[in-house]
């Protein structure tokens, strides 16, 4: 039995009717009442900025994706997509990965970059070895996958699917999801979709972020760690937080940055997504 590390991953990425897509959205948008005059490019991006969201639901997207067993019911939260996945009722754990009979893991991002002697990195190896190898045994024991498969640990990269989702809704997903408070295995899985998305409508490059940044105002009031007080041992630092930033952004109840450089703050959140895309772990928590 082998058993291989590998990295939360986007695949078969693309946008129905290609890199001219954003026009459907345009065709809706002058359909409803926007007038001539405005530019196609602008009239895509004010839907985009003002959230007329109805018009980007005609813009489809379709992607395959894989993620940890644990994962998968966050990443199934977004409802408004379409998704068939693989099925440990009817295959082995086992046929999911790249090469018949190996298992394939997702490595929790706070244990990546550990020495393989850290007592936690070893005991997680240790109960995933355990629990595949009963696994094993149970389906040569006859019982059913569909049984044998409660003892799967969640770690398991068996959440695979293929989605098909509407624009309005991926970026929704995104402005959730590429926030530092988002967990790590979710952050790399939106980071991918980030990348491919802007490199099949690069009109939406500087319009897409956490929500904070797409919206200029982050929502996150309060939220110790984050956005106040020392920064969460677990988290990555926010950005956008720092008042004294040229790349500050208020939440509701503070006052805004008397100059926001925009193209500044897009650089930042792309270091960052970059860096979360690579799944590249911490050795350990910050103090």
């Amino acid at each position: 039995m082998e058993v291989r590390a590998v990295k939360p991953l986007v695949w078969n990425f693309r946008v129905a009717e290609g890199k001219e897509a954003w026009r459907e959205v345009v065709y809706s948008a002058r359909l409803s009442g926007v007038p001539d005059p405005l530019k196609e490019e602008e009239v895509f991006r004010m839907m985009v900025r003002n959230d007329y969201g109805s018009v980007l639901e005609h813009v489809l997207v379709k992607f395959d994706v894989k993620m940890s067993k644990g994962m998968a019911p966050e990443f199934l939260e977004h409802r408004m997509a379409s998704h068939t996945g693989f099925s440990t009722r009817y295959l082995r754990a086992s046929e999911g990965g790249r090469e018949e009979g190996v298992y394939e893991v997702v490595v929790p991002w706070h244990l990546l970059g550990r020495g393989e002697r850290d007592p936690s990195l070893r005991a997680f190896w240790r109960a995933v070895g355990g629990a595949l190898k009963e696994y094993e045994g149970m389906l040569e024991r006859g019982v059913p996958r569909e049984a044998a498969r409660y003892v799967l640990p969640f770690c398991q990269a068996v959440g695979i699917y293929h989605v098909t989702m509407n624009l309005r809704s991926l970026l929704n997903l995104l402005g959730l999801r590429l926030c530092v408070r988002s967990s790590p295995e979710f952050r790399c899985l939106a980071s991918q979709l980030y990348f491919l998305l802007v490199e099949q409508l690069p009109l939406l490059r500087g319009l897409v972020g956490c929500r904070g940044f797409m919206l200029r105002v982050c929502p996150e009031e309060g939220v110790t760690g984050v956005r106040s007080g020392k920064p969460h041992p677990f988290y990555p630092p926010c950005p956008f937080r720092d008042p004294r930033s040229k790349i500050f952004l208020p939440t509701k109840g503070e006052t805004a940055g008397s100059s926001f450089d925009a193209s500044l703050a897009l650089k930042a959140q792309e270091e960052l997504f970059r860096r979360w895309a690579s799944w590249e772990g911490e050795p350990s928590p910050r103090s």
